[in-house]
């Protein structure tokens, strides 16, 4: 829920993009992976930004705990005045913007080397002592639920700068109803380091231990599997690279089977705990509810995908008969239906691609973006203990930072215009909105980094300098598409499944999840993709199912960029001012009308229906350009 909670505190700003779509390794050789130090400084983000030493960190982790015990000054006289409730409200943000930067520079340097235990622990460190804020602050919220209407007026009118906090106070008030007893609410608190062992069993698993063999490429040579070679060897032209790439990475997974199984169903029970601990009806309507979001929002997406999978089906089969396939597997899907167009983009060509694409966003976007690109906010290259995948993250007291795994590729180079999306967007809301303001929600957030995409595609087809190379782009387009979108609803079906079963008393295990898994894969695909055995264990390696109904968001963030990209390429003056108001927004009002602001109605099913047609669309086109090539 969206109450004023530590574990939301500590990540709020952080934005990652699915690691299933990000591609490629850095390497300088076959089996030598790039180490942090072969890396020219420029390519590196610079946290000296955020803390110039481990020692400036520790000061301030110092003044921190000391902070603490002063929340209780305040306890039990939150309604004797609107000046006690305000101070108490600074006294709390002034603290969390230290917290989350603390959490940030920790984290950062971990992930420059997950092995490191020195940022292991610093991590651990600042996560224990936010759980003992939390407890100390689990008053708030409960004496906050007891003032009646009437008390909260006058104590606006009693003290006029309370009023910034008013739609805050307004989303807190409005879920009453969820929130529990002083005491309750303290160990609910308290039970924040045994509910993050789920992800954090994961995400150890996920970056520190798994180990994959080698494999060989398409030119015969044995190399070391990473993740990030793993997407990389999917678009290799010989299915049999594809078939033991795959096989490898899936056998890595395999080892700790029942160790992910048993993690993701803790995480489960832990929704489960929360949901009606708090009272709700569901873990989906408990996860939506923090944001406002109806569940007819979500039914709507679902529903609407479901009942339009004959495109995909229709997808699946031109790809298998344009790749001279009698079996398509699940592997056979990543690899260019038009590789002799394959598009190599270095790093700089990237940065510069994306500006001259991200025009239409106007003069005051291009310039803060260029800005941000010359102040090594990116990490840019993979190296060895590195995190996986892509993501955005920032606080109030720093500008954002952006990591990356960039290997030269068609897809590096979105998935970087993608983050730097979601970079903007929170430089945007720090810039224009208080702290209690500031942060935006996974609803509103992928909307401006997919945005990003669809502007770039645009130019790089408008620029294409073939129709092979036109072709190689819709293809990508496509596959781009079923990433972010039909794979996403495809995933939330899959949480929405297993939360449903653990609701109704049904037992979680690995073998469960993996059977759910295969027949929603098999309805969503069809008949003609086969997923080989034990690939179902893909359920149990995606990150993002340990933050509850959190993937439906790139589906109806997707929807509504598009909607707002075809209108931006026509040139809409109107449009571009009330985008640029969208990123300003932060979190000033609830997500669905922000967007309503921004010219989309997220409650209807008209922007995820838009997103099906188009598919359609791209689909002739990409079918006209192959049958005049052959």
């Amino acid at each position: 829920m969206r109450e004023w909670n530590f574990a939301r505190l500590l990540d709020q700003f952080r934005k990652y993009r699915d690691t299933t779509t990000t591609q490629s390794p850095r390497s300088d050789g076959a089996n030598k992976i790039t180490q942090r130090s072969d890396i020219e400084e420029r390519f590196k983000w610079k946290l000296e930004d955020i803390y110039t030493s481990d020692e400036m960190w520790r000061a301030d982790f110092e003044k921190v705990k000391g902070m603490i015990p002063r929340i209780s000054e305040w306890q039990g006289k939150l309604a004797e005045s609107g000046a006690s409730l305000h101070a108490c409200f600074q006294h709390r943000d002034d603290t969390s913007i230290l917290f989350q930067k603390l959490y940030l520079y920790a984290h950062l340097k971990l992930d420059e080397d997950n092995r490191n235990s020195t940022y292991q622990s610093m991590t651990d460190e600042v996560a224990a002592l936010s759980t003992r804020y939390a407890e100390a602050s689990s008053y708030i919220t409960p004496e906050i639920m007891q003032i009646s209407d009437e008390r909260m007026e006058a104590m606006y009118s009693e003290h006029e700068p309370l009023t910034l906090y008013r739609h805050h106070l307004d989303e807190m008030r409005r879920m009453r109803q969820h929130i529990l007893s002083p005491e309750e609410e303290r160990l609910m608190a308290l039970a924040g380091n045994v509910t993050r062992g789920p992800s954090q069993v994961f995400r150890m698993i996920d970056d520190a231990d798994l180990q994959f063999g080698e494999v060989t490429d398409d030119e015969g040579n044995r190399i070391g599997l990473t993740k990030q070679r793993y997407y990389e060897l999917l678009e290799a032209k010989k299915q049999e690279v594809r078939r033991e790439a795959s096989e490898t990475f899936m056998n890595g997974y395999k080892v700790f089977l029942n160790t992910l199984g048993a993690s993701l169903s803790a995480s489960v029970y832990k929704d489960l705990f929360y949901a009606r601990a708090r009272k709700y009806e569901s873990c989906l309507a408990a996860s939506l509810d923090g944001d406002n979001i109806p569940v007819g929002t979500y039914r709507n997406l679902t529903e609407a995908v479901s009942n339009n999978l004959a495109v995909l089906h229709r997808y699946v089969s031109l790809r298998r008969k344009i790749l001279g396939l009698d079996q398509i597997y699940s592997y056979d899907m990543y690899v260019p239906l038009v590789p002799d167009a394959k598009i190599k983009i270095k790093y700089d060509e990237a940065v510069e691609r994306i500006l001259a694409g991200l025009w239409p966003l106007g003069e005051e976007y291009h310039d803060d973006l260029k800005q941000a690109f010359e102040s090594r906010w990116i990490d840019v290259y993979e190296t060895e203990g590195k995190g996986s995948g892509a993501y955005s993250w920032g606080t109030f007291a720093t500008h954002p930072y952006v990591l990356m795994n960039y290997n030269n590729t068609l897809d590096n180079m979105f998935t970087l215009a993608h983050e730097m999306g979601h970079a903007m967007h929170s430089f945007y809301s720090k810039k224009h909105q208080p702290y209690v303001y500031s942060g935006h929600s996974i609803f509103t957030a992928e909307v401006a980094s997919t945005a990003n995409e669809a502007l770039l595609m645009h130019y790089m087809l408008d620029r294409s300098e073939s129709d092979e190379q036109k072709a190689y782009l819709l293809s990508y387009q496509l596959q781009s598409v079923v990433g972010t979108f039909f794979t996403q609803v495809m995933y939330s079906t899959f949480e929405d499944q297993i939360h449903r079963d653990v609701e109704q008393g049904k037992p979680l295990s690995q073998e469960q999840f993996r059977q759910t898994y295969r027949e929603i894969f098999e309805r969503f695909w069809g008949t003609e993709l086969k997923l080989p055995e034990m690939f179902d264990i893909s359920c149990l390696r995606i990150p993002h199912f340990y933050r509850a109904f959190y993937v439906y968001q790139y589906a109806t963030s997707f929807a509504a960029s598009a909607t707002i990209a075809e209108r931006l390429l026509r040139g809409d003056d109107e449009q571009q001012a009330k985008y640029l108001n969208f990123l300003k927004a932060g979190e000033s009002k609830y997500p669905i009308d922000i967007l309503k602001d921004a010219g989309v109605d997220m409650t209807t099913p008209e922007p995820v229906e838009a997103v099906v047609r188009l598919f359609g669309q791209l689909l002739d086109q990409l079918e006209e350009l192959l049958v005049k090539k052959s």
